[in-house]
């Protein structure tokens, strides 16, 4: 097994770690929903230590619209938060597999990949008002932060609206980011030379 190890490219090492990655990405993402689901937070905490009462307010009142379009969107929102732990989680654990020459995990990971490409497209999708609403609290939470820390007020608004600008385009580069990633995994699991790799890394494993 080492010395198929040794000879693995160097794209499927890149390949694995990002399946690790990715995998664990995904797991903390349904995890957070999950726990927001089970786990209400009292929005008037949210606000707590913004000096600024008009600052304050717009947080608390931004915090209670994204948790209210988070519960209007239950029904979709809970099983894909469910699913994306699950993939996360289970993308995670084939790769380690992979990783140590488990016969079958290869093909078992291209497929949980493609699976949680497609839950993240879903999503992104469906809950298009959930990641709006998220992005206007973060927005103004961020906001309270900035005039906080910046005493001239014009510079602050300055700020505030560049990294709004900013912010706004997270959710397209991350999307992007996961897709482009996904994709380059598995057209290095499925090449000729890693098939050859990990299928005597599993053979000489099955041997022992």
């Amino acid at each position: 097994m080492a010395v198929a190890a040794r000879k693995r490219p160097w794209y499927l090492h890149l390949a694995l770690l990002g399946a690790l990655a990715l995998g664990s990405m995904g797991a903390c993402r349904g995890w957070n929903t999950v726990t927001l689901y089970r786990e209400p937070i009292d929005p008037s905490l949210l606000g707590d230590g913004i000096a600024d009462p008009a600052d304050r307010g717009a947080v608390v009142a931004r915090a209670e619209a994204f948790l209210q379009t988070l519960d209007a969107e239950k029904a979709r929102g809970w099983p894909l938060a469910v699913a994306t732990l699950l993939l996360g989680g289970a993308v995670f654990v084939f790769a380690i597999r992979t990783i140590g020459g488990t016969k079958g995990s290869r093909a078992a990971l291209i497929q949980l990949v493609l699976a949680q490409a497609a839950i993240n497209a879903a999503g992104l999708w469906l809950l298009r008002d959930v990641f709006d609403a998220d992005l206007r609290f973060s927005e103004a939470r961020q906001a309270a932060q900035i005039r906080e820390g910046i005493s001239d007020r014009s510079r602050a608004d300055d700020t505030v609206r560049t990294l709004s600008s900013v912010a706004r385009a997270v959710p397209a580069i991350e999307f992007t980011f996961f897709t482009v990633t996904s994709a380059l995994i598995v057209v290095a699991l499925t090449r000729r030379r890693s098939r050859e790799v990990l299928d005597s890394a599993a053979g000489a494993i099955e041997e022992r």
